[in-house]
């Protein structure tokens, strides 16, 4: 706790002022871009890889950035993600939603062991939040990892999107670059997308195309950002070579 007292003070006498600026700017008209969602990892900090600044996006973490899906409510939404979509999308009119993943996610290397039957027990699950939070709510990405294992890890996955009808495809890691846990952390990052558009308070905008929802994956030990484009059907490094086309699909698919 010290360490954080001293950072608050070099911030005192470094950026304090200018930030304080930024406030002043976006305080009476704040024109946010998008929600974020991401983990809860330490290291991950989004605002510093997206460049984005005081008033750009609404920023979400939890333990491996899940979205419960809808399904898990009956009555009500009594969870803070779909609070977060409705502060973001409806009360704030965002058009843009994004879930970040990441390499060598503790959350996902967790959810990687719950696939023993004895660690994923109901016994074990009571011990541990932690626990009962994957096995409920990743507990589909698991079974779509599991599925795809088992067949090999080289066919394409499809996941539903915006609506039921739209659905896209997804090569997972086909270059072999990545730990298998990562791999698991990719499947579900996608696996986010088909359960924010479970919520019925979204349906509306995303069925007349008022609103979109995108993949990012985060390599924490390259610092290289993927975008997972529809168009190429996989999670694209962000770099000199690609932005200029990922860009256009943006513009295409979700202006």
């Amino acid at each position: 706790m010290e360490r954080i007292l001293r950072g608050i003070m070099r911030y005192r006498n470094t950026t304090r002022e200018q930030m304080v600026k930024e406030f002043q700017k976006v305080r009476d008209n704040p024109e946010p871009k998008a929600v974020f969602f991401t983990c809860m990892d330490s290291r991950m900090i989004p605002t510093r890889y997206t460049d984005t600044h005081v008033g750009d996006m609404f920023v979400v973490r939890n333990a491996g950035n899940l979205i419960p899906h809808a399904q898990h409510f009956q009555d009500e939404y009594f969870s803070c993600e779909p609070a977060a979509l409705e502060l973001g999308c409806v009360v704030n009119d965002i058009r843009h939603i994004i879930v970040c993943g990441h390499s060598d996610c503790k959350a996902m290397n967790l959810l990687y062991q719950l696939r023993d039957p004895e660690f994923s027990s109901k016994l074990n699950r009571r011990l541990s939040p932690l626990r009962s939070w994957l096995c409920t709510h990743a507990n589909t990405s698991l079974d779509k990892f599991q599925e795809w294992r088992n067949a090999g890890m080289k066919d394409p996955l499809i996941f539903s999107s915006e609506t039921p009808l739209r659905r896209f495809v997804a090569y997972i890691d086909t270059e072999q670059k990545f730990a298998i846990e990562d791999k698991l952390s990719q499947i579900n990052t996608l696996q986010q997308m088909s359960n924010i558009a479970s919520y019925g308070f979204l349906k509306a905008r995303l069925e007349s195309h008022d609103l979109h929802i995108h993949a990012l994956w985060f390599d924490i030990y390259t610092g290289d950002i993927y975008y997972f484009s529809r168009g190429a059907k996989r999670f694209v490094a962000v770099d000199e070579s690609s932005v200029d086309q990922l860009s256009s699909e943006v513009r295409r698919f979700y202006s």
